[in-house]
């Protein structure tokens, strides 16, 4: 029988509430997955799982099985080779059994988000040999222990970090090729930025460190600084620091200086004072979240936002604050401000701001955040909208800044 959702016999015919004992392979676990099948099974019943870490896992649902569910649950990790498939196999009573192979990890998203597909299994002998199967992957898998958990931490940020790059790069590529998106149909003679400019950060270019591709990015350069001059003194009223430093006002040129040696994005930064760092002991505005235009493939950002491995004073202040109840509310109150448009990302998943209904809502999706991904507020307009022809991008922007530097104000660290 196929299957397309596995919560719908897990919760429907109540198959979890009957389990005796269970047996997982997956590619990936999460903390929301686990929680959904563990806390509906009897708390009597084992749980024996194998994954190959190959597909991030978070570091956080190891810990809490190594920590909680000794003899309960035990967990080992297959090393010899990209494990990636996904069996749940539950033992019933009156020693009746029935499996699940399929597409979906053991994830939220692969129990009932996604889009996976299952077929379900109820034949005594196909279960038998799926059990074989599983029990030769367990077998020469590694036990968890917190060494395991302390070396996969380490490595676990550069794994997250390349799936939120692939998933970014992916839904780039299905917004330019597959949405009706045509660089045709825009009418460029009104628009700050032009198509070369957009394609300048192109895919196909990322890369590349020829002479005419730096040209262009040079020329991309040149129409932000010409765009900060336009800005500035809405800037400075702000009290939003401009460093006189091109290199640290504008991102760099160079490949190499972005993730994954791909220039795909080019921006202006606005922070702190050279006053508040001295008294932070920095030296790097970078170090803090700041206020940023963001020019990408084809859209104009304004954002909030720290990138990976940046802003992590500022992040850690925060995520302290939240539990303040005035501070939380206010944060709530000041984010919902925006008003529609405006999203908030953290550690690769979005979620527009009119979404969360309440302080403790923002919370939770605030607790995701780790320094090592990006943090970001932040609202985009398309090329071709009139909000960012040549007459109205200046005005668009200090109108936006005036909105996102209330938010900024809030999230900084004080300075003593």
């Amino acid at each position: 029988m196929i299957i397309k959702k596995l919560a719908v016999p897990f919760i429907n015919d109540k198959l979890l509430q009957q389990v005796e004992h269970c047996y997982i392979a997956t590619a990936a676990i999460s903390e929301a997955g686990f929680d959904f099948i563990r806390s509906r099974i009897p708390t009597k019943s084992k749980m024996e799982i194998v994954t190959g870490l190959d597909v991030p896992t978070s570091p956080e649902v190891l810990k809490r099985i190594w920590r909680n569910y000794q003899g309960r649950i035990t967990l080992n990790i297959y090393t010899k080779n990209f494990f990636h498939a996904n069996v749940y196999i539950f033992d019933l009573p009156f020693r009746k059994s029935v499996a699940f192979v399929g597409s979906g990890p053991f994830t939220l998203e692969g129990i009932k988000d996604s889009e996976e597909l299952f077929f379900k299994i109820t034949d005594a002998k196909e279960i038998e040999t799926l059990k074989s199967w599983f029990i030769g992957f367990y077998e020469f898998g590694n036990p968890l222990s917190e060494e395991l958990i302390q070396e996969y931490e380490y490595l676990y940020p550069t794994l997250k970090q390349r799936d939120i790059a692939s998933r970014q790069e992916k839904k780039q590529f299905i917004e330019l090729t597959t949405t009706g998106f045509n660089w045709d149909h825009i009418k460029f003679k009104n628009q700050y930025f032009k198509k070369e400019d957009y394609l300048a950060l192109s895919s196909s270019k990322a890369r590349a460190t020829s002479p005419e591709v730096h040209a262009e990015r040079v020329g991309v350069q040149a129409k932000l600084i010409q765009l900060h001059e336009l800005i500035k003194k809405d800037v400075v009223r702000m009290k939003l620091h401009a460093d006189l430093d091109a290199s640290k006002l504008i991102s760099s040129l160079d490949p190499a200086d972005h993730p994954d040696n791909k220039l795909q994005t080019m921006w202006l930064a606005y922070g702190r004072s050279e006053a508040e760092l001295k008294k932070l002991n920095s030296t790097e505005i970078t170090d803090f979240i700041t206020l940023q235009i963001v020019l990408q493939q084809r859209e104009v950002g304004v954002w909030l936002t720290a990138k990976p491995n940046t802003g992590k004073m500022d992040r850690d202040y925060v995520s302290k604050q939240m539990y303040n109840e005035d501070y939380k509310k206010q944060f709530f109150t000041l984010l919902i401000g925006l008003g529609a448009g405006y999203w908030i990302e953290i550690a690769g998943d979005r979620k527009a701001v009119e979404l969360f209904q309440n302080e403790d809502a923002l919370w939770e999706f605030t607790k995701a955040d780790n320094w090592h991904y990006a943090f970001i507020v932040g609202k985009n307009y398309t090329v071709g909208d009139a909000e960012i022809s040549s007459e109205l991008i200046a005005p668009t922007l200090i109108k936006e800044f005036e909105k996102l530097v209330l938010v900024y104000r809030h999230m900084k660290d004080t300075v003593g």
